[in-house]
């Protein structure tokens, strides 16, 4: 939950068990002993076999191994046949996603943003992601255990997290080497602490020189320098998301990334990894939704006064931690199909399986209400990774979106109707027979079924 942007991870909406081995094995790799991770298969680098050096090639990609800790989730729940009563309004009714596409604005060029397009710096060029893990420690913090004892943490955490959010758009490559890498100087001395306001940057372009003649960094999009897991918030405390510009990138033998993070002490708890899940929707070009004018001594929940308890991107370990449809489809993690626009004055009806499952019908509406500002609409159940929200927080969610207001200071914000009475907004979902009315339109929850709500728009 940092001002700067960080590291992408996100797998396939497929089921694991359901995911075939990908192409790797015998592929040219470039340094022998490397390891890395390609869906739920592990791959490590050897030599070539007689038959493998005729045809030219020295070091290949071994057999695939089926990562220890992978496992199919259990948490997202099949989608029903259920049928509303209410007629939907066909798409021949509604404009073209285009015009719903709100424009960040001009006013505001922040590298994470609530708005179309994407900064030039965080358009990806390939639906395939690298992770780079660099295992760091110190002349005065170490760790007996290998990393492979702790790879599982980020791969099945973190990884099962993005499969969840990216319909499928796209995978995940993790490297790392099965050792640590030691620094020059004693952790304290690199000043990873917010009272020490430390330099995180410096720091992982330390951990990419200290591993550099071993690790090939061809190919890496985001490196994350990891520290050993016994470390402690005295020695580093924050894990900020890293966005260097493309001119003034890490620097690497192999080349150049400009986008990294790390992993201090406060992602070492049972869900730390939503931390850096966080991190990585930075790194992904998505703005922070919590408040940075709060300060110690104000109500706890005042800095998520725009989202409460709502969104990763707003409250990273948060009880509805589920991306919200408006931040899946700034970043393609959400198809176009998937995403009703309304721009007309008729009344509209809208049928939307909760974002909270794997599916290919609709999950979002947007109201273009000026080119900089809009209202977005999406249904929400207390299943996969909302399930520790309570059950009022099911229903039709309501927001507005302004790209004119900065990361931090509420680009996206909940409509919220006046029974609101949670300090976090959990119950802030419309029930079927509420509405509230924004920006000139009347949003009303029809009806609802398991995994559904039916939104109704009327301009007034």
């Amino acid at each position: 939950m940092k001002k700067l942007a960080v590291l992408v991870l996100a797998l396939a909406l497929i089921p694991i068990a359901a995911i075939a081995a990908p192409k790797v094995t015998g592929n040219n790799c470039n340094k022998l002993g490397s390891t890395r991770i390609v869906g739920d298969y592990s791959y490590k680098c050897q030599k070539a076999s007689k038959a493998q050096r005729k045809s030219g090639k020295k070091l290949v990609w071994g057999k695939a191994e089926l990562v220890a800790n992978s496992k199919p989730d259990s948490t997202t729940p099949a989608a029903t046949s259920e049928t509303p009563k209410t007629l939907i309004s066909p798409a021949s009714e509604l404009a073209p996603v285009s015009q719903c596409r709100i424009s960040q604005a001009a006013t505001n060029n922040e590298a994470v943003r609530a708005g179309f397009p994407r900064h030039p710096d965080m358009v990806r060029s390939s639906s395939k992601i690298v992770v780079q893990l660099i295992y760091v420690d110190f002349p005065d913090l170490t760790d007996a255990a290998p990393p492979r004892n702790d790879i599982s943490f980020w791969t099945d955490g973190i990884g099962k997290f993005f499969d969840a959010m990216s319909s499928d758009t796209v995978t995940f490559e993790w490297r790392y080497e099965n050792k640590y890498f030691r620094l020059p100087n004693p952790i304290t001395n690199y000043g990873l602490t917010r009272a020490a306001g430390g330099d995180g940057v410096k720091f992982v372009q330390a951990a990419i020189d200290a591993s550099d003649s071993v690790i090939d960094f061809r190919g890496v999009d985001f490196v994350v320098a990891v520290m050993p897991p016994n470390v402690s918030r005295a020695q580093a405390d924050v894990s900020p998301a890293l966005i260097l510009s493309k001119q003034n990138p890490f620097r690497t033998n192999e080349g150049s990334v400009h986008l990294g993070t790390m992993a201090a002490a406060d992602t070492r708890f049972a869900e730390g990894y939503l931390l850096l899940v966080h991190e990585f929707g930075h790194l992904l070009g998505l703005a922070d939704y919590y408040w940075y004018g709060w300060k110690q001594g104000m109500k706890f929940e005042d800095q998520f006064k725009f989202m409460g308890q709502f969104d990763n991107m707003n409250f990273a370990p948060g009880n509805a931690r589920e991306w919200s449809g408006w931040s899946r489809w700034l970043i393609d993690f959400l198809p176009d199909n998937q995403v009703r626009c309304v721009t007309g004055s008729k009344t509209t009806t809208h049928q939307l399986t909760t974002v909270a499952t794997k599916t290919t019908n609709p999950q979002l509406v947007v109201i273009p209400t000026s080119a900089t500002t809009g209202i977005g609409i999406e249904s929400r159940r207390n299943i996969r990774f909302d399930s520790k929200a309570p059950a009022v927080s099911n229903g039709l969610l309501v927001y507005q979106i302004d790209t004119s207001k900065r990361n931090g200071y509420g680009p996206v914000e909940l409509v919220k109707k006046d029974s609101v009475k949670d300090a976090l907004f959990a119950d802030a979902p419309l029930k079927p027979g509420e509405s509230v009315t924004v920006a000139g339109y009347t949003i009303t929850n029809l009806e609802a079924g398991t995994l559904w709500d039916v939104a109704e728009v009327k301009k007034n």
